[in-house]
């Protein structure tokens, strides 16, 4: 029997343990000012990040690549218990708003000896591919948080 429909798209989770406090690490995803150097994979720069950390609060990012291209980023927060946990919705603008697909991304700050471990898990994306997408950008950002925290 062969099955149709539309396929499992798997939540992305990924880990990483840095050698700062919760507070610390918590902070980095909350502040602008902070988030700002290391919020975009690679060689993306974030620009005019805006943050209402609270539950129902709104936030935006607006990501730029090299190439000029505006990629902007916006949802709430669900659920925001520092320095523990933070959850918000993830949307990116489309040309077409029937096109954009809102996810959800969560961040579990655990603390470990000597550190904090970070559990980044973004759910509900809208493709396999866009999983994929998503995973490899956020190996990037996690990558590059160490050296800010």
């Amino acid at each position: 029997m062969t099955q149709t429909g539309t396929p499992v798209v798997p939540a992305v989770i990924l880990r990483r343990t840095y050698k700062a406090s919760r507070e610390r690490v918590f902070d980095a995803w909350t502040k602008p000012e902070i988030a700002a150097r290391f919020l975009g994979p690679g060689d993306v720069a974030s620009r005019q990040i805006k943050m209402d950390v609270r539950e129902g609060g709104a936030y935006s990012i607006l990501m730029e690549p090299p190439d000029g291209e505006k990629l902007l980023v916006r949802g709430k927060y669900r659920e925001v218990r520092r320095p523990e946990r933070l959850s918000m919705t993830w949307s990116w603008e489309e040309d077409d708003p029937k096109d954009e697909v809102e996810s959800l991304l969560t961040l579990e700050f655990n603390e470990v000896d000597g550190g904090t471990e970070v559990v980044l898990t973004h759910e509900l994306l809208g493709s396999v591919e866009s999983a994929e997408r998503h995973k490899e950008g956020w190996t990037q950002i996690l990558e590059q948080l160490e050296p800010v925290v």
